[in-house]
């Protein structure tokens, strides 16, 4: 299966500046929700700085983990603006500030701003990729396919390369585990194995991505 390449979009520095007079910072400690499953809200936020986790829950009241909001990016745009339930719970990770801008401002500020409004657009297109991906891992034939499959996707979102030009995820094998709903024996066994191949590296809280082009698949059995 051919790589797909998310284009992940944030606000940069002159939509923020634009956004920052009619928004109010919010700081945040670990363990606050900024977000929970089912609210609806009458703002959306920019994340100015920290780490903020997404957790997805299933209808068994699992919490899983999806991803970490990254710096610039925004979120609660379809609650806020279509009164639709938030989809997700979102959890500072680590220390930091958002922006948050209520609904009539950012329409307001939508009509004049071209430029904020085509990013919000290209915000919401990352999202519906994003659901696709999620829905696509569940076709997947194996889990090593699915662990692969979810550290490139990661990586695409939460990745910063070090200094060899890897890409490293602030993230642990338990963080993996639970974006797969997935044991974290049989999905510690396959970081291990794609080790072990010199695809990945593994380190405290940290897993770096040595390769980005797709793993071998085992070889499947032959049919009688």
């Amino acid at each position: 299966m051919a790589e797909r390449h998310i284009a992940h979009f944030v606000l940069d520095e002159a939509m923020i500046r634009t956004l920052t007079p009619v928004g109010i910072r919010r700081r945040w400690r670990v363990g606050d929700e900024l977000a929970s499953y089912g609210q609806r809200m009458e703002h959306v936020s920019v994340c100015l700085s920290g780490q903020y986790k997404v957790l997805l829950t299933s209808i068994d009241g699992q919490s899983h983990f999806m991803r970490l909001i990254t710096v610039g990016e925004l979120f609660g745009v379809p609650s806020a603006l279509a009164g639709t339930p938030f989809p997700t719970d979102i959890v500072c990770e680590q220390p930091g500030e958002t922006l948050d801008i209520s609904r009539h401002a950012l329409l307001r500020m939508l009509q004049q701003e071209p430029a904020l409004a085509l990013g919000v657009i290209k915000s919401l297109a990352t999202r519906i990729t994003e659901l696709f991906d999620v829905m696509e891992a569940d076709l997947l034939p194996s889990l090593r396919a699915r662990v692969w499959q979810r550290l490139q996707r990661l990586a695409q979102f939460n990745g910063r390369p070090d200094r060899s030009g890897h890409i490293e995820l602030p993230l642990t094998q338990q963080d993996i585990a639970q974006s797969l709903n997935a044991s974290r024996p049989r999905v510690q066994q396959e970081l291990k194995r794609l080790e072990r191949e010199g695809v990945i590296r593994l380190g405290y809280r940290c897993i770096t991505l040595l390769q980005t082009r797709p793993v071998r698949q085992p070889d499947a059995p032959a049919r009688r």
